[in-house]
């Protein structure tokens, strides 16, 4: 039988929904942060990683740079990973950034990424997953047979030299590149962070609930 009442709750969603979307919002506090490359301290080198992919799950690539306390390029790689996740992507990344590192005989090691869920990882104890348990146990022995190595987050506004090596792994023919020399495009970034370049970037305030 037809709801005789019908109109009246149709009314009444559609006017508790305009109620919703119409009504202002407590303002998200911001504070301003500078972010910019920051090179390693003397006798120490820094890996820049990062993983992109288009769609969830979609084509997927990784990169990364490992430059020295000047600022000078080390090494850089690329691979074209295929079809995963972003989350994926990133650990692909890391992976092939501390087996680059490992076979230079690297013992000092700082490692930046702008996935902050996977530098969380490396900081919770018992973590487990089973999709990505071969990957992040790969990782993990790495980061054993480094001698010191330290994780930390930074913005992507602080990683665009791997963020630019990643986007080249997405469409490269060849699975994984090993960049001895910074490609011709990365030049300007590498230069930019070299002297420091920085940029401004929004972020959520101390008493945030975004």
């Amino acid at each position: 039988s037809q709801n005789p009442n019908l109109l009246a709750e149709i009314e009444n969603h559609v006017t508790e929904f305009m109620y919703c979307v119409s009504s202002p919002r407590c303002p998200v506090p911001r504070v301003v942060v500078v972010c910019r490359w920051e090179k390693p301290p003397v006798g120490w080198m820094k890996l820049n990683s990062d993983g992109c992919a288009i769609g969830s799950p979609g084509l997927a690539g990784c990169g990364g740079v490992v430059r020295d306390s000047h600022g000078n390029w080390v090494t850089g790689f690329s691979r074209h990973i295929g079809i995963t996740n972003s989350f994926v992507a990133e650990l692909w990344g890391l992976r092939d950034g501390l087996l680059l590192c490992s076979n230079l005989n690297i013992p000092t090691l700082i490692v930046e990424m702008d996935a902050k869920s996977i530098v969380d990882i490396f900081c919770r104890n018992g973590y487990v997953n089973d999709v990505i348990s071969p990957l992040l146990d790969d990782c993990k022995l790495l980061i054993d047979q480094i001698p010191q190595v330290r994780v930390k987050h930074t913005y992507r506004e602080a990683n665009k030299c791997a963020d630019r090596l990643a986007n080249l792994g997405l469409f490269q023919s060849v699975e994984f590149f090993v960049h001895s020399y910074p490609p011709v495009e990365l030049i300007p970034l590498i230069e930019a962070d070299s002297l420091g370049s920085c940029c401004i970037r929004l972020c959520p305030g101390p008493f945030s609930f975004s």
